[in-house]
Parts: structure tokens; sequence; C-alpha cells
């Protein structure tokens, strides 16, 4: 097998976002007086809470002898902003909740590439520094191959 494909970042990344756009529970969590869920690449100061980002993508080569596997790693964030803290931890716990919900499913649609498998690493709340502001951090990990 040839070292060198091309990895499927952008690809998984549109599915992923894809995935939590269409999350009905994630949708109905952050709906404010929006129109549309909040997900992003990036954010700058004057974005409204709440939101999504999706992080940038790792990956460690998982190669066999006859297969070109990639073990994919992304970190979803949550952000969430309230005044009282129990229910702006209560908001993002649901938050993440509904982003791994919408996240573990296998049927992932990537061109040139299929998931073999879907795992949540780790997930936690943090305080952000900005008063009020609750961080979920959700890392999902992909085992992908090229096919």
């Amino acid at each position: 097998m040839s070292n060198y494909y091309a990895l499927p970042f952008f690809e998984l990344q549109k599915a992923i976002f894809q995935k939590l756009t269409a999350s009905q529970a994630l949708t109905f969590i952050t709906r404010k007086d929006k129109d549309d869920l909040g997900v992003y690449d990036a954010v700058d100061e004057n974005t409204p809470y709440p939101y999504v980002t999706i992080s940038e993508p790792y990956s460690s080569p998982f190669d066999t002898k006859t297969s070109n596997i990639e073990t994919i790693t992304f970190t979803i964030h949550a952000w969430w902003k309230d005044n009282d803290d129990y229910s702006g931890k209560r908001k993002t716990y649901e938050m993440l909740s509904a982003c791994q919900q919408a996240l573990m499913t296998r049927n992932y649609s990537i061109p040139g590439a299929r998931v073999l498998t879907v795992t949540r690493r780790d997930s936690r709340i943090i305080d952000d520094n900005s008063p009020g502001v609750k961080h979920g951090i959700l890392t999902i990990q992909y085992k992908v191959q090229n096919i």
C-alpha cells in the first residue's frame, strides 16, 4: 500500500458539521430566538451564545499491509453563557450529550473513505475565563479507512 494518500479531514469535518446542525436535540437545547444553530469552525468575540465549534483534527496512522487506516480525532466545543452557574452547567451538559448522540452513529458518508469505528475519548465541562461562560469539551475519535 502507498504511504501517501489524501487524509479525509475536510470530508469528515463536513460530515460532523452536517450531523450537528441536523441534530434536533441540539437545536432544541440551543435555540433561543435564533433562526439556526450556531456550529462553527472558528468564532469571534461577537458570536452569540450558545454555539458549538469543531476544532482542528489530528491523526495517527493505523495502517496494515493491505489497507490505509487513520485514527482521526476531533474535539467538539460547546459554549453556553448564563449568569446562573447551575443552569449554565446543566445546559452545557445537555449540549455535550446531544453532540455525542449526534456523532456516535457510524453512518458517515465520506468520499474516498469509510468510517470503521466512532469512539468517545473524553468529555468535560470547565468554567471559561469570561464570567458566566461554561465550556463543554467532547473528544471523538474516528478510525477511517482510505478506499
